[in-house]
C-alpha cells in the first residue's frame, strides 16, 4: 500500500512540476514593499560570498537586518562593516540565544509587507531580489518557497549530497506545485509579516530548528496561499558539508523536529518513504536466505529508480545539476540506509550544530 501511495505522490510531483511553466515576470508591475532578513552565528567563512552577492543588487531591495546570534568569530565585525556602507542595512544583536529567536527579533524591525529569507552561508544569483518581488507583486501569496541547491561539489561525497538534497527540493517544489505543500527552506522563503505575526504560538520554540516548515504548516492550516518560485534564477546557492559526520549532524537535526508535526500530508509522505526504504532494506536481507525474493527485491529496487528518475532527472536539467543524473544509481543503493538510521537517529540522538 505505501509503495503505490509513493508511486501516486511521486508521479503527481513530476506531472505538476513539468506541467509548471517557469516565471516570467511581466513588463508592467508594482512592486512590494519587500525587507531581507538574515540570522548569523559563527559565520565569518561564508559571509563574504553571501555579501558579495547582495551587493552587486543592493539598490533592488528596500532594507535588509542581519541578526547576529551571539557569534564568538569575527561575524559581528563583518556585518557592521557591511552596513557601514549602506544605509538600507541594519545589524542587531539578538537578545538571548536561538536562530528563531534571533528570527523574531529582526521581524519586529521590519514594517514592510513582505520578509525574505535566506541563510548566512549562501549565495544570491543576479537579479535575484527583483525576480522575487515581481513574484510577490504579481501573486500575492502569503509564502513562497524558492529553490535552494549545492554548489561547489568537486568531489563524489559532496555530489552525493547535492543529488541527495535535489530530492527533497524537487518533491517539495512538486508538492507545491501541486497545492498539498509538505516542506520547505528557510535558505529560501517569503512570507507575509501579518502571517508570521499569526503564527508565533505554533513555531514550536522547543525545538532548535523548523521555523521553516512549522510556518509552512500554519499556512496551511489557515487556509493560505502558498506558492513555488518556479524560475533557474530563482535558486539561492548553498555548500554541501565537508565531512560526514557535519552531513550526518544537519540531517539528524533536521529529522529531530518530526516528532512536532502536525500536517498529516508531510506526516503521511515521511512515514511512506520512510517505510518504502525500510521494505527494500528487508526484502535484500531475505533474499539471501530465500532465493526467489531476490525477484521481487531487484524489480522494486529498479522499478523505484525509474519512478523517481521522473521527477528527479527534469528538476537536475532544469536547476542546471544534470552532471549529477549519472549517480542516481548510486543514491539509490545509499539512500535506503541513510533514510533508515538518520529519522531514528535525529530523534533519539544527539547531533552537535553551531557550538
Amino acid at each position: 500500500m505505501f509503495f503505490f501511495i509513493y508511486i501516486i505522490f511521486i508521479l503527481i510531483c513530476a506531472f505538476f512540476w513539468l506541467g509548471t511553466k517557469p516565471f516570467q515576470p511581466r513588463k508592467t508591475k508594482k512592486n512590494v514593499s519587500l525587507s531581507l532578513v538574515v540570522c548569523c552565528k559563527n559565520e565569518e567563512k561564508s559571509l563574504p560570498l553571501l555579501l558579495s552577492s547582495i551587493e552587486a543588487q543592493i539598490a533592488d531591495i528596500k532594507n535588509i537586518i542581519f541578526a547576529n546570534d551571539k557569534s564568538d568569530d569575527l561575524t559581528l565585525d563583518i556585518l557592521n562593516s557591511f552596513s557601514e556602507k549602506y544605509a538600507n542595512v541594519k545589524v542587531i544583536t539578538a537578545n538571548g540565544t536561538g536562530k528563531k529567536n534571533a528570527l523574531r527579533q529582526a521581524i519586529q524591525l521590519s514594517d514592510n509587507e513582505y520578509i525574505l529569507c535566506i541563510d548566512a552561508d549562501c549565495v544570491v544569483p543576479k537579479n535575484y531580489f527583483l525576480l522575487v518581488n515581481n513574484f510577490l507583486s504579481e501573486n500575492q501569496p502569503d509564502l513562497m518557497i524558492g529553490g535552494v541547491k549545492y554548489v561547489n561539489t568537486d568531489v563524489l561525497f559532496k555530489k552525493l549530497q547535492a543529488l541527495e538534497f535535489s530530492s527533497l527540493i524537487a518533491s517539495g517544489a512538486g508538492a507545491a506545485l501541486a497545492r498539498f505543500p509538505i516542506m520547505c527552506n528557510g535558505a529560501n522563503l517569503a512570507f507575509r509579516r501579518e502571517v508570521w505575526q499569526q503564527a508565533q504560538n505554533h513555531l514550536f520554540d522547543e525545538e532548535l530548528s523548523g521555523d521553516d516548515v512549522f510556518l509552512l504548516h500554519f499556512v496551511k492550516k489557515i487556509k493560505g496561499k502558498i506558492m513555488f518560485l518556479k524560475a533557474k534564477e530563482g535558486f539561492t546557492w548553498t555548500f554541501p558539508a565537508d565531512s560526514c559526520r557535519k552531513f550526518l549532524d544537519q540531517r539528524k537535526r533536521w529529522a529531530s523536529k518530526s516528532p512536532s508535526y502536525t500536517d498529516w500530508q508531510t506526516i503521511l509522505a515521511a512515514i511512506t518513504v520512510f517505510l518504502i526504504n525500510l521494505e527494500i532494506i528487508t526484502l535484500g536481507i531475505i533474499s539471501v536466505f530465500i532465493p526467489f525474493i531476490k525477484w521481487i527485491f531487484i524489480a522494486m529496487f529498479c522499478f523505484k529508480i525509474i519512478i523517481d528518475s521522473v521527477l528527479l532527472i527534469p528538476f537536475l536539467i532544469f536547476s542546471d545539476q544534470k552532471k549529477l543524473t549519472p549517480l542516481i544509481p548510486l543514491l539509490s543503493i545509499i539512500y535506503p540506509f541513510y533514510i533508515a538510521v538518520v529519522p531514528v537517529l535525529g530523534i533519539f540522538g544527539k547531533f552537535g550544530w553551531k557550538n
